[in-house]
């Protein structure tokens, strides 16, 4: 197939860091593997140099360059566009996995509130205790008091004479 010189590189490549020119020079090498297999295994023999003329022809059309260079801007866009969801993926990961890490520094581990809820019940069972307690001396020693307070009124009791002539 190659028997005359392809312009095609020059047509597709602008300059040497045009990546799509480059993508769609890929292309259409693909392209031409195709063509070239397909007439192998269709009739089991190499491309006639009328076959590579028709096909050269057919490939350097202007609309077919600029297919070529849209399949390129397309299949470009699909790879930076993977890329990029990838490394946003990539991104949320870690920032997800950062922020757990810090959330997790400034809480206290479980055990700790278990243990302070532990405290608390005993402390609050205790404050209970303690006021069921001072509520029973309290009802015991109020009548004592009164009882007191009765004795000692009925023997402070004078009768209080007075005589007036």
């Amino acid at each position: 197939m190659g028997r005359q010189y392809n312009y095609i590189y020059k047509k597709l490549v602008n300059s040497e860091d045009d990546l799509i020119g480059l993508i769609a020079y890929g292309i259409y090498k693909k392209h031409k593997i195709e063509f070239i297999e397909q007439i192998q295994e269709e009739y089991k023999r190499e491309p006639t140099d009328e076959e590579c003329s028709s096909f050269f022809i057919s490939s350097t059309t202007d609309s077919q360059i600029i297919k070529y260079r849209n399949d390129a801007s397309s299949l470009l866009s699909e790879v930076v566009a993977n890329t990029t969801a990838e490394e946003l993926d990539r991104y949320e990961s870690e920032m997800l996995a950062s922020y757990e890490s810090s959330i997790k520094k400034c809480l206290p581990p479980w055990w700790h509130n278990v243990l302070y809820s532990v405290l608390a019940s005993f402390v609050f069972a205790g404050l209970g205790i303690f006021f069921y307690y001072l509520g029973l001396t309290e009802k015991q020693s109020t009548p004592q008091q009164v009882e007191l307070k009765i004795s000692t009124d009925s023997i402070d009791i004078k009768p209080h004479v007075s005589i007036h002539k």
